[in-house]
């Protein structure tokens, strides 16, 4: 057992599972739907176009943008996506500084939309793996699989926008796991996520 690792995975169950939400007919077909569609809409720069594309993850992904209106508003989210410089090069290039960009907000903390919302354009437009997801899911269970993530520390990292120590514990307990499918990043989130997302 590796040192830092509780629950062993492998590249098999990590395959096993993300076969399993690819053919789920609801999760699946959200994916496939959300590739579609950021495929043929890939840039960041009109704001007809982002503020569908943040609907649609919104409601696929349960960030529950359209639950806080309160505090920011697609027409404000929309404007701060289409606002930063280079949006398109740097989701493209994995630059993990983009999400904590994207994630800060007085109002709000974003953390999670941003995760996703970087992770699915350079995963399902760009082909890449360089995004690691951010949820409740992950925050409370990756402790099932490296105690050092515990949901305080997560919680932290969300709280400071500190993206990138997030994604590098990910990529730490991947090569712990020894993990080397293709899109190990993509699909240990779907693992986590299907197998927790119950509780």
């Amino acid at each position: 057992m590796k040192k830092n690792v509780s629950i062993q995975i492998t590249n098999d169950d990590i395959e096993k599972v993300h076969n399993e939400v690819m053919n789920d007919p609801t999760y699946g077909s959200e994916n496939k739907l959300i590739t579609d569609c950021l495929k043929e809409y890939p840039l960041n720069t009109d704001r007809k176009i982002v503020a569908m594309k943040i609907g649609l993850i919104d409601i696929t992904n349960s960030t529950n943008i359209g639950r806080y209106k309160s505090r920011i508003s697609v027409v404000e989210l929309t404007n701060k996506i289409v606002g930063i410089k280079d949006f398109d090069c740097r989701v493209k290039d994995g630059d993990p500084n983009l999400v904590s960009e994207l994630a800060d907000n007085p109002k709000i903390n974003l953390f999670s939309f941003a995760s996703k919302y970087c992770c699915y354009h350079n995963c399902n437009v760009y082909e890449k793996d360089d995004y690691s997801i951010f949820d409740n899911v992950l925050m409370n269970n990756l402790k099932n699989y490296a105690p050092f993530l515990t949901p305080y520390k997560l919680d932290q990292w969300r709280i400071e926008l500190k993206y990138k120590l997030y994604n590098d514990a990910i990529a730490e307990l991947l090569g712990e796991s020894n993990i080397t499918v293709d899109f190990k990043r993509r699909k240990f989130d779907h693992y986590v996520w299907y197998k927790n997302r119950k509780n």
